[in-house]
């Protein structure tokens, strides 16, 4: 396994001397290489994954001891190197004393060669890997909880409710809802909490978070929730790092079994962080074409910061209405994501327990929709079942064989029945099971050709409708009448292609232009499906209305 390596020196021979040496290792990667203190910590936000850190005693001015300091309090399991300038035995055992009171594992000395150091980082490197491993072990072995990123693809898409919403769906009693928002955060307004405390407080102790921080800054909210509120005073949140929120979300993993963070729709370090380091990312849009370019442009940003893949987010439909022109298929289209689930609009119950606190009280349709669906996307995915399968007995089969009742029953199958005077009877269950076996193979037989014959029918159903709808989209495209108001047979003709290129092969030619008709407002098709009776189709008919396209 690779180690990355950060080297911290101005010296450009140090700096040669050791890339050169990295060069010519298998086991050691130079990461990056800054001069200074702030360049350490710098890179070390950029590159969690740096095992190894190397510190020149001359950076920073000859506080190089004191930048070894910093590196670890902030990051306690990373090994560290310190360059010295000491020649001989007693210079270096003098150095090895200085450099372990700053936390520093190993010393080289600038002018020592490839085997030496290789020999002393691998030591280093070897403590570092067993101590991630060993609070790995711990933590997995105790609680490990789901942290779940919730974002808006532009304001007023209902992210900061729809946190609230998922987080009272989630693990009751053991769930912590989390306001990142640090500008505009509105948690505690939705929750009728009146707080002192905010999440910037922990911003102090970034890399010693621990459960009794969170426990004294969170608050109780009805449902069985603790809410980890935004600042009241919004200029606040400058004070926030990227280190604390990393910092925050590891011990929210630690200590709840669902976290929910509201990350709001713009973005800084802190929530650039919180979106990187969450277990999923849900973005909240709304069926209109703003918030959908909205969802698009922010899904390009994450990919180009590489804070996160828009195959590793989930997309979040709110306030869907039957009246709506843009359709799901449409907004996958647009965003060019799958929708994970859609949310309908609450109406003016929804709007009313929004505005006097009570949406942990007042259940409306969205909040069914949420407990449902929503639930569903947050929770973890259950281990998929190992594939393939054993042609032995199955478990319960083992327990019945391997008891005596199940052994004698075993016997006893084999052999046949025997009158008094020993002569062979047969069993008179057997001439009965002769006759109904054929029954059972021919009942079965029908019940798989009808199901054969279910799926297509069905599948010659979602044809026909995939097909409507393409008609429907070229109609709203193109228009209907002329100048004159009369149907214009030039879209008719285009219409009745569309649709059969949009048909599956073995469909189109049956499809002739009466099963394709093209009205104003709609587009009707029907699609004949094949049969397992010589001579007898089923038909298949969809409609798909028109919408105006500009």
């Amino acid at each position: 396994m690779m180690t990355k390596v950060l080297l911290a020196t101005p010296s450009h021979e140090v700096r040669d001397h050791l890339g050169h040496v990295f060069a010519e290792s298998d086991g050691f990667e130079l990461a990056a290489a800054v001069s200074d203190g702030a360049g350490v910590l710098t890179a070390l936000d950029r590159q969690p994954d740096i095992g190894i850190v190397v510190v020149d005693e001359a950076a920073d001015d000859g506080r190089g001891h004191a930048v070894a300091r910093s590196v670890g309090l902030a990051t306690p399991l990373t090994g560290i190197v310190m360059v010295v300038d000491a020649h001989g035995p007693a210079e270096m055992s003098r150095a090895m004393a200085a450099a372990m009171e700053v936390g520093a594992r190993s010393v080289i000395a600038r002018n020592a060669g490839l085997e030496e150091v290789l020999t002393r980082l691998e030591a280093v490197a070897s403590w570092s890997a067993m101590a991630r491993a060993s609070i790995a072990a711990e933590r997995n072995g105790g609680r490990g909880g789901q942290v779940v990123a919730i974002a808006g693809a532009k304001g007023g898409v209902g992210t900061s409710v729809l946190a609230l919403l998922l987080a009272r769906a989630g693990r009751s009693g053991d769930t912590t809802l989390v306001d990142l928002d640090l500008g505009a955060g509105d948690l505690t307004a939705y929750t009728g909490v009146r707080t002192r405390r905010s999440i910037v407080d922990l911003a102090a102790v970034e890399g010693d978070v621990t459960g009794r921080m969170l426990r004294e800054t969170t608050y109780e909210v009805q449902g069985g929730l603790r809410l980890l509120p935004a600042p009241s005073e919004g200029e606040r949140g400058e004070e926030m790092t990227s280190a604390a929120t990393r910092s925050i979300v590891s011990a929210l993993r630690f200590e709840s079994g669902l976290a929910v963070i509201d990350v709001g729709t713009h973005l800084d370090e802190p929530r650039a962080t919180a979106l990187e380091f969450a277990d999923r990312v849900l973005l909240v849009t709304t069926p209109d074409l703003p918030a959908l370019r909205s969802a698009r442009r922010t899904l390009a940003q994450w990919d180009r910061l590489a804070i996160r893949r828009p195959a590793a987010v989930e997309l979040v439909l709110n306030r869907r209405t039957p009246r709506d022109e843009v359709t799901p298929a449409l907004v996958e289209r647009i965003v060019e994501r799958p929708v994970a689930f859609t949310v309908p609009d609450g109406g003016p119950a929804f709007s009313g327990a929004v505005n006097t606190a009570t949406l942990l009280e007042t259940p409306t349709a969205v909040h069914t929709a949420v407990a449902k669906a929503g639930a569903a996307a947050i929770r973890p995915e259950a281990t998929p079942a190992q594939e393939g399968g054993s042609d032995g007995p199955t478990e319960v089969e083992k327990l019945v064989t391997g008891s005596p009742r199940g052994q004698g029953r075993r016997k006893g199958a084999g052999r046949k029945r025997t009158g008094r005077a020993g002569r062979a009877v047969a069993d008179p269950e057997a001439g009965q099971s002769t006759v109904e076996l054929p029954v059972v193979i021919l009942v079965t037989l029908m019940v798989v050709l009808l199901c054969v014959q279910g799926i297509g029918w069905a599948s010659g159903l979602l044809a026909a409708r995939a097909a409507a709808q393409e008609g429907a989209r070229t109609v709203g495209v193109l228009g209907y009448y002329d100048a004159v108001g009369a149907p214009r047979d030039e879209v008719l003709e285009q219409v009745r292609e569309d649709v059969r290129d949009r048909l599956p092969d073995s469909m189109r030619e049956a499809v002739g232009d009466s099963d394709i008709e093209v009205l104003p407002d709609a587009v009707n098709v029907r699609v004949t499906v094949s049969t397992i009776l010589p001579g007898v189709d089923l038909s298949a008919s969809s409609s798909a209305a028109v919408y105006r396209e500009s």
